[in-house]
C-alpha cells in the first residue's frame, strides 16, 4: 500500500475519491496543489465546492451514473482557493469497496490544451476564409488522371509553369513517391466511384509537409464518373501538433522513455506477427529500483528525479536498437528484447543492467548507489498472453527481491503455484479469526532442578477446515504481510492470558504462559496499551506473562521498539529473546534494552552431544546469560542427556519432546496438573 500511495501522489493529475453524496473520500497531493487547499480542508468539501459547472441536471445525471457503472471522460471546470475558474478533463469510473460504491476521478487541468484547441479554431476559421479566396490547392482531373484545372496556389505550389501543370498526371509532374501515391487514390476514386480522404506526406525545400485531400467524384446524369475534384489542405502544423500528442500519450514526460502503453502496443505487434523480428519470440524484464524510496525521503523527490533518469540512460545503454525500454512508473521499469531465443542472452542483457545501475550516481556533488532487482519472462514460453506474461515477470522480480535484491530471475511455474497458494492461504485466513478456526497449543517449560512445570509456551495453530492441522511458518509469514497479524497477534494475547488466569486461580503455586510478539506489533501498533487492556479484562497479573521478541527486533535500532520495551518493563512484563544465537552477533542490545531471558535455539540443541562445536557454542550462551544475570530456557530438548548436560553447565529451565509437545489446552490442564507429571523419569517407571 505504500508503494500504491507513492506512486498515486507521484502522478500530475489531481485525483479524487467521490461518495455517493459527492463528497471527497480521499485526495492526492496533486489535488491539492491545484486547488489550493490542504488535505484536510478538501476531505470537509464535497465536489460542488469547487465545480461550479456541476448543475442540478448534470447531480442527476451523476447519481445515475453511480448506478449504472459510469466510465467515461467529461469536461468541466474547477475553481482553486483564490477564484480561479479553470478548464478539466475528468475521467471518472466507478468502484465498490466494501459495500459502498465511490466515483474514481482522474482530473487533467486543460487550461493549455484549451488554449491549444483555440488556436486550432482560430486557425480553422482562418483556413474556411482562405478557401473563400482559393488558400487550398485545387484540382480537376479527367478520367485518365491528367489535370484540366490547377488553381492559383497549386500552380504557386508546384513552380508557377501551368501550362507543364495541366495536361499532365502527378506521376508525370511532379513525380516521385509521393505523387504516384496520389495518383494510385485519384485512380481508385474513378474505379470505385467514392470519394477519398488520405494525408499526403511530401518533401519540399528539405523539409517535410502534409497536405489533407479530399477527392470526389463528379458524376454525369447515367451516374458514370467524369472527373475528380481534389482539394489539398496544408495540415504541417496540425500533424506537429498530433506527433506531440502521441509523444505525451505514448512517452513518459521524465525519462523520455516508452511508457507502459506504448510497450503494451509493440508487444501487440510482436504477439501479431508485424514487428519483423524472428519467429515472434521475446523476452519481457521488470525492474525496480532497490530502495529507491530511501533516495526521494532523504534528498528530496529532484534528486530522485535525476536518479531515475540517469538510470532509464544507463538501461537505454544496454539494449539493442529495436529493444524497449519502459518506465511503467515510479522507479518500476520495463524492457522488451524481441528475437531473443535463449535464456543466456537474456541473463547477459540483465547482468549488464545491473552492472551499470550498480556504478555511482553522483547527485548534486554526492555519491549515490542504486541496485535493482530484475524479473524476466518469455514469450511464448513461459505464456502466449500478455497479461499473463506481465504477472510473471512481476513474480519472478519479487523472487528476485526475496532472494536480497541485486539480481535477476527467470519465471518459474513454481512461483505461480506459490503466490497462488499464497493467495488461497490469505483468503482463507482472514475469515479464520471470525470463524473460530485459530487455536493455541501449549508446551510446557519446566524448571530441569526439580523437574517442575513453571510455564507454558502458547504456540499458535489453524485448523483449518478440509486441511491437516496448519503450523505457523505455513501461514505467520502470510498473515504479517496482509496486515492480519496484529489482529491475530492480540487475538493470541488475550487468548494466552484469559488461560494463565484461569489456571493459576486454581493452582497452589503460579506458572507463566509465554507469548511469541512480531515485529509489526510493535512498529503498528500501540502494544503497551493493548497488553494492559488485555491484562485488566481477563485478570492476568504481569508476572504470569512472558514475552518472546526475536534479535532482529532489538537490531532495528527503531526508537519505538525501545519506548514499547520501557513501557513493558515499567509494567512488570519479563521480555525473552527467542531463538537466540539464530540472528545477528551484536550482542550489545542484552544490556541496552530490559531483556530478563534467553532461549537457545533448538538447532544448537540437536546434536549438542555429538557435535563439539554445539556444546561450546551453548556453553558461551549459558555464560553470557550467566554473566548479564539472565534466566536461560533451552528449547528442543528431547532426550535425559541434554537435560542433564543443560543442567550441569547452568541452564535452570527447558522444553521439548522430553517433556511434552505442545497440546491443546485441555490436554495440558490434564497432564500437567500435578508437578510430579512433568519429571520424565517418574513417567518412565
Amino acid at each position: 500500500m505504500e508503494l500504491l500511495e507513492r506512486a498515486i501522489n507521484l502522478s500530475s493529475d489531481a485525483i479524487f475519491l467521490v461518495d455517493e453524496q459527492l463528497r471527497f473520500a480521499y485526495v492526492n497531493d496533486a489535488a491539492c496543489r491545484s486547488l489550493g487547499y490542504s488535505r484536510e480542508e478538501l476531505l470537509t468539501m464535497t465536489l460542488l465546492d469547487i465545480d461550479p459547472a456541476v448543475s442540478s441536471e448534470m447531480l442527476r445525471r451523476l447519481e445515475r451514473r453511480f448506478d449504472d457503472s459510469f466510465t467515461g471522460i467529461v469536461e468541466s471546470r474547477h475553481r482553486d482557493r483564490g477564484g480561479r475558474v479553470f478548464p478539466v478533463e475528468i475521467s471518472a469510473t466507478v468502484a465498490e469497496h466494501q459495500g459502498a460504491r465511490f466515483g474514481v476521478c482522474v482530473v487533467r487541468d486543460i487550461t493549455e490544451r484549451k488554449r491549444m484547441e483555440e488556436r486550432l479554431r482560430e486557425r480553422e476559421q482562418e483556413f474556411r476564409t482562405l478557401v473563400e479566396n482559393s488558400p487550398d490547392t485545387i484540382a480537376r482531373y479527367g478520367p485518365d488522371c491528367r489535370r484540366l484545372y490547377a488553381n492559383p496556389r497549386l500552380v504557386t505550389d508546384m513552380g508557377g509553369d501551368l501550362a507543364r501543370i495541366l495536361g499532365t498526371t502527378p506521376s508525370q509532374f511532379p513525380g516521385g513517391a509521393s505523387a504516384q501515391e496520389y495518383e494510385n487514390m485519384l485512380r481508385e476514386v474513378f474505379e470505385h466511384k467514392a470519394p477519398r480522404n488520405f494525408e499526403l506526406h511530401w518533401q519540399r525545400g528539405g523539409q517535410e509537409h502534409c497536405t489533407h485531400v479530399r477527392m470526389a467524384p463528379e458524376f454525369n446524369q447515367s451516374g458514370d464518373v467524369t472527373h475528380a475534384l481534389a482539394v489539398g489542405r496544408d495540415i504541417t502544423e496540425i500533424d506537429q501538433y498530433r506527433r506531440k500528442i502521441r509523444h505525451q500519450a505514448f512517452y513518459d514526460s521524465l525519462t523520455g522513455l516508452p511508457n507502459r502503453a506504448l510497450l503494451l502496443e509493440r508487444i501487440a505487434r510482436m504477439v501479431a506477427g508485424v514487428s519483423g523480428h524472428d519467429a515472434r519470440r521475446f523476452g519481457l524484464m521488470l525492474l525496480d529500483l532497490d530502495n529507491f524510496k530511501e533516495i526521494n525521503d532523504a534528498l528530496g523527490h529532484d534528486a530522485g528525479d535525476r536518479v531515475l533518469c540517469e538510470a532509464a540512460a544507463r538501461m537505454q545503454a544496454c539494449v539493442r536498437e529495436g529493444d524497449t525500454v519502459a518506465r511503467l512508473g515510479g522507479d518500476e521499469f520495463s524492457v522488451l528484447l524481441p528475437g531473443m531465443r535463449h535464456g543466456e542472452d537474456l541473463a547477459a542483457v540483465a547482468d549488464d543492467i545491473l552492472l551499470q545501475l550498480a556504478k555511482p550516481f553522483v547527485i548534486n556533488g554526492q555519491e549515490l548507489f542504486v541496485t535493482g532487482s530484475i524479473g524476466i519472462a518469455r514469450y511464448p514460453g513461459d505464456s502466449t498472453e500478455v497479461g499473463s506474461l506481465y504477472k510473471y515477470a512481476d513474480s519472478a522480480m519479487y523472487h528476485a527481491k526475496r532472494l536480497g535484491r541485486n539480481n535477476f530471475q527467470f519465471y518459474e511455474k513454481e512461483l505461480t503455484v506459490r503466490s497462488v497458494s499464497r493467495m488461497d492461504i490469505e483468503a482463507a485466513l482472514r475469515k479464520a479469526q471470525q470463524n473460530e478456526e485459530l487455536v493455541l497449543y501449549y508446551q510446557p517449560q519446566i524448571e530441569l532442578t526439580t523437574r517442575r512445570v513453571t510455564g507454558a509456551e502458547a504456540l499458535l495453530r489453524w485448523r483449518r477446515p478440509g486441511h491437516a492441522l496448519v503450523m505457523p511458518n505455513d501461514f505467520i509469514p502470510i498473515a504479517e504481510d496482509a496486515g492480519l497479524i496484529v489482529d491475530i497477534g492480540e487475538w493470541v494475547l488475550r487468548t494466552a492470558c484469559a488461560t494463565v488466569a484461569d489456571w493459576n486461580r486454581e493452582r497452589g503455586q503460579s506458572i507463566k504462559v509465554a507469548v511469541n510478539l512480531s515485529t509489526r506489533q510493535f512498529v503498528r501498533h500501540d502494544l503497551a496499551g493493548s497488553i494492559r487492556r488485555i491484562l485488566d479484562e481477563t485478570g492476568c497479573k504481569a508476572e504470569w506473562l512472558e514475552l518472546e521478541i526475536t534479535e532482529s527486533l532489538l537490531l532495528e535500532d527503531n526508537s519505538e521498539v525501545a519506548a514499547t520495551l520501557a513501557a513493558l518493563k515499567a509494567m512488570g512484563l519479563p521480555v525473552s529473546i527467542d531463538d537466540f544465537g539464530t540472528g545477528y552477533s551484536a550482542l550489545s542490545y542484552l544490556h541496552r534494552f530490559p531483556v530478563r531471558q534467553i532461549k537457545i535455539d533448538r538447532s544448537f540443541v540437536k546434536d549438542m552431544l555429538e557435535q563439539r562445536d554445539k556444546r561450546e557454542l551453548i556453553k558461551a550462551m549459558l555464560s553470557i546469560a550467566a554473566a548479564l544475570e539472565l534466566e536461560s530456557v533451552a528449547e528442543g530438548v528431547e532426550t535425559l542427556e541434554q537435560a542433564d548436560y543443560l543442567l550441569a553447565h547452568g541452564c535452570k529451565l527447558a522444553q521439548g519432546y522430553l517433556f511434552g509437545k505442545p497440546m491443546p489446552r485441555a490436554v495440558f490442564e490434564q497432564s500437567n496438573g500435578d508437578a510430579a507429571d512433568s519429571d520424565p523419569r517418574r513417567r518412565a517407571r
